[in-house]
């Protein structure tokens, strides 16, 4: 989403204050480089005249100028978010390449409640007698010997350590591509079915009924759950 940002230049013998900026509002293709090189940078033109006339006066030298507006974007650069607009691919080179990155720093916290998440329901998943039913993400209701829903459960449950840096990397920039997660992408230790207990089952039943009766689910047909 475009942004706006002020900066006060300072070449020598000028002062320009309140200079307006925007990013993000125009990206052109013709004159394509690396966003800390302006790309997808947009300043005021009366700024810009300015900075031109002191140029023409012989107060400012144009590489002085240049690597000042490229000091000023280089200070934009995270008040803009400009991390977001670089390529998927950069971000996950420049992230291996460093250790990590904003979009791991973004979703580490996702990242531990899936891990939890997943642990949480693996547990249940082991103790039948305890959870005897299970539903998932298309609100179908299931017991959980159920044959439909144990083909869609993992065999064994290997989830990675949450200070995994390369996990947490593959979550984040799944997560983060273009602030749209991959459909259907899921991590290596997703758990698909959360099991219940009875009391669980039927309060679940309860909250996915409707008014006047109608449900919001559907009981399988193969294995007719009776809570």
């Amino acid at each position: 989403m475009p942004s706006a940002h002020r900066a006060t230049l300072r070449p020598a013998g000028l002062e320009l204050s309140e200079v307006e900026f925007t990013f993000g509002s125009s990206f052109p293709h013709p004159r394509e480089r690396a966003i800390r090189e302006g790309y997808g940078f947009e300043i005021e033109l009366p700024a810009v005249l300015d900075l031109l006339t002191g140029i023409d006066d012989g107060v400012l030298k144009a590489g002085d100028v240049k690597d000042l507006l490229l000091h000023v974007v280089d200070g934009m650069y995270p008040r803009a978010d400009c991390w977001r607009y670089e390529s998927d691919e950069d971000k996950l080179a420049w992230c291996r390449r460093d250790g990590t990155c904003q979009t791991c720093d973004r979703h580490r916290d996702a990242f531990a409640k899936s891990l939890a998440l997943a642990a949480e329901r693996w547990r249940r998943w082991t103790l039948p007698d305890q959870y005897p039913y299970a539903t998932g993400n298309a609100k179908g209701l299931h017991e959980v010997g159920c044959h439909i829903l144990r083909q869609g459960m993992p065999q064994e449950f290997s989830p990675p350590a949450a200070d995994d840096a390369e996990a947490l990397r593959s979550f984040a920039h799944q997560k983060d591509a273009y602030d749209r997660p991959p459909t259907g992408l899921k991590p290596s230790y997703h758990v698909p079915f959360h099991a219940m207990t009875t009391a669980e089952t039927r309060a679940w039943m309860e909250r996915n009924t409707g008014p006047k009766g109608g449900r919001y689910y559907h009981r399988c047909e193969r294995c007719a759950p009776t809570p």
